[in-house]
């Protein structure tokens, strides 16, 4: 358990450190608002997508469907847990929850719903399994269905409604990635194959796989620099202090149910249902995650409250520096993994 512990508390204080570098670009002015929309445009539209596509192709998790079909239902459901209690707290009494309107208690619980499914989870699980690309496999497609709640029940939550607008982000470059190269994985390791192909042909496109595994690779560090220039660019200290007593209220909610609650029953459901000890280890791992930081993007743009998100993400993040290595070690010597 302290193996475990050290190995994802060395991998959360890393991730943070260019997290900090990404603050100090900011602050510095290498980080302008043009870089970082061409950054992220990149990040979205190449890099992750590459990132999840030479995962998917080098492991054959998939040959057990369980590992194809119920991770995405997972993701998906897990969010949904944690908006409708993000929701229910917000009818607690706001001398509580410090959320005195419905704006606000719909952008608290869209906050806390969506976890932190890519930036954080991608390089821990490879800290804590280097030589395992099943359970890599596995948090993708499991990604898939995190990425897929959030422009249906995180959107839904936060403006109140949907239009067909919406709609169009659902296919986004990631998820079309992901449903590509599963595809792929799945004919290339089917018996409709011959054997030929793969001594054969294949090799001749080696060359693509290297060019995608160093894109890729490139992926999750340029996201956590832009993390942390997104922070910069919401931190106010004057602003939060003014501020303070609601920021502590909606903090405390927050920590709650990001920090407590939701590792709690995830590493509960990792433990009882009948699943591969892949699904149970990405159970534990998106369990423990503190929130995401793109609801801060969705409040300012979709009529949530952008100071409430930003309350309700900066607080669980950074006390999820102690309590994510705490359940993932928890957690994993519980499902035996």
């Amino acid at each position: 358990m302290l193996h475990i512990f050290g190995v994802a508390l060395a991998a959360i204080l890393s991730l943070f450190g260019i997290v900090g570098v990404g603050i100090y670009f900011r602050r510095s002015g290498r980080f302008t608002h043009e870089t970082e929309s061409v950054l992220l445009r990149l990040t979205v539209d190449l890099l992750l997508p590459c990132l999840f596509i030479d995962r998917i192709l080098k492991t054959d998790v998939f040959s057990n469907p369980q590992n194809l079909w119920l991770p995405p239902l997972a993701g998906f459901g897990m969010v949904g847990v944690a908006i409708l209690i993000g929701l229910a707290a917000g009818l607690l009494p706001s001398k509580l929850t410090g959320l005195s309107t419905w704006k606000q208690r719909r952008t608290f619980a869209a906050c806390v719903g969506i976890l932190n499914y890519g930036f954080v989870p991608i390089p821990l699980v490879e800290a804590l399994f280097p030589k395992d690309d099943h359970t890599m496999g596995v948090l993708i497609v499991q990604n898939l269905g995190v990425e897929l709640s959030v422009w249906t029940i995180v959107l839904l939550t936060m403006k109140g409604k949907l239009d067909r607008h919406t709609w169009k982000h659902v296919f986004s470059p990631p998820t079309v990635a992901i449903i590509g190269a599963v595809t792929l994985n799945l004919l290339g390791n089917s018996r409709f194959v011959p054997e030929t192909f793969h001594t054969q042909v294949a090799p001749c496109f080696d060359f693509v796989r290297m060019g995608i595994h160093i894109l890729g690779g490139a992926g999750i560090p340029l996201s956590i620099l832009m993390v942390g220039a997104t922070f910069s660019e919401h931190f106010h200290r004057n602003e939060i202090t003014q501020r303070w007593k609601t920021t502590l209220k909606i903090a405390w909610c927050s920590c709650l149910i990001r920090s407590v609650i939701m590792p709690a029953i995830f590493i509960l459901l990792a433990v009882m249902i009948p699943c591969t000890l892949e699904i149970k280890r990405v159970l534990v791992v998106h369990g423990a995650m503190g929130s995401a930081i793109f609801p801060m993007v969705l409040a300012k743009h979709y009529g949530g409250d952008p100071k409430t998100a930003f309350d309700t993400i900066l607080s669980n993040t950074f006390l999820s520096i102690i309590t994510l290595p705490l359940w993932v070690a928890v957690g994993l010597i519980l499902v035996g993994g």
